[in-house]
């Protein structure tokens, strides 16, 4: 009701020509990307943009002027919202939604946007208005915010929670495409002496230490988190039991011959579990956990695996 009354003041004040002229300028100063295409759902065709379009976009505006939309999409565009777009238009709704757009160069950018129907007095859809906003900057803002509270202040890995939450999403791939996934528990032996000789400053370099080597030897598509106080979880994806085996040898070995420092020498014992289909999280962290034990119990700086 305040537009309709703003509009009506504006034609009676104003004068419906001058207004024409007003909503253009307005159109032109506005800091939102605006972008107006015809009314063709199959294949709109962009009639206007404003200078902020070009400047998010790196678009010029003859350059786009009768292109469609799709100009702006990629290969990371979300194709469900441009879907629900699709079926809010067809329906006569207006749309909002949030995605991943492309700009001339190819440099991707977030935005959110709504997108509604422009009308004539006869009530029929003639043109779409989408206005647009960039939230990039938000975005990575967001994302760093959430990575530091999913991190370990010490290692930089994974915290539990965070990593549970990844395990669990991993457990559920694997079991949709029947690939293996393997655990690997690291637990440092005889860690509480080295904090009451040492004291907790080099405890903390221990840690921090061995959280460097994981994220440093780890394959980009596995990783690790410190599951609690001296112990870490690796997450093995596509690897079964006898290679997660060997990887857990290989960082049993790295352990073993790097330099703490010169007073200590740091060695770690390892426990090893395969995935087991309908298995949750708890039950393939017994197994590990069993067989860590068997490990510390058969006299440290080893590997055990646990039955398949």
């Amino acid at each position: 009701m305040i537009l309709t009354a703003a509009v009506d003041w504006l034609t009676h004040s104003v004068g419906r020509s001058d207004i024409q002229d007003l909503a253009v300028a307005a159109l032109e100063a506005s800091y939102d990307s605006i972008l107006i295409t015809d009314a063709d759902l199959d294949h709109p065709r962009i009639v206007y943009v404003n200078p902020a379009f070009c400047q998010m976009t790196g678009w010029g505006r003859e350059e786009v002027l009768g292109k469609t939309p799709a100009i702006l999409q990629g290969e990371e565009t979300d194709r469900a919202v441009t879907q629900r777009l699709r079926r809010a238009l067809e329906a006569g709704h207006e749309f909002e939604g949030r995605t991943i757009n492309y700009r001339k160069d190819g440099q991707r950018f977030h935005i959110e946007w709504r997108t509604s129907p422009v009308r004539n007095h006869g009530g029929e859809v003639t043109h779409y208005l989408a206005i647009q906003r960039d939230i990039t900057a938000q975005v990575r803002l967001l994302r760093r915010l959430q990575e530091r509270a999913d991190s370990d202040a010490l290692t930089d890995l994974l915290n539990r929670d965070a990593g549970e939450r990844a395990l669990r999403a991993q457990i559920q791939k694997a079991g949709e495409s029947e690939q293996p996934l393997s655990i690997v528990l690291l637990d440092i032996d005889h860690f509480k002496p080295i904090n009451d000789e040492h004291g907790h400053g080099m405890g903390d370099l221990v840690l921090e230490r061995i959280g460097r080597l994981i994220t440093q030897r780890l394959n980009r598509q596995d990783f690790g988190m410190r599951w609690g106080g001296e112990e870490f979880m690796l997450v093995l994806l596509d690897t079964a039991l006898e290679e997660a085996g060997l990887a857990a040898e290989a960082f049993r070995k790295l352990i073993a011959t790097t330099g703490f420092h010169d007073e200590i020498r740091v060695t770690a014992s390892f426990g090893v579990a395969q995935w087991r289909p309908g298995e949750d999280v708890d039950a393939l962290f017994d197994r590990a956990d069993a067989a860590l034990y068997e490990a510390k119990r058969d006299g440290r700086d080893r590997v055990c695996l646990a039955d398949r």
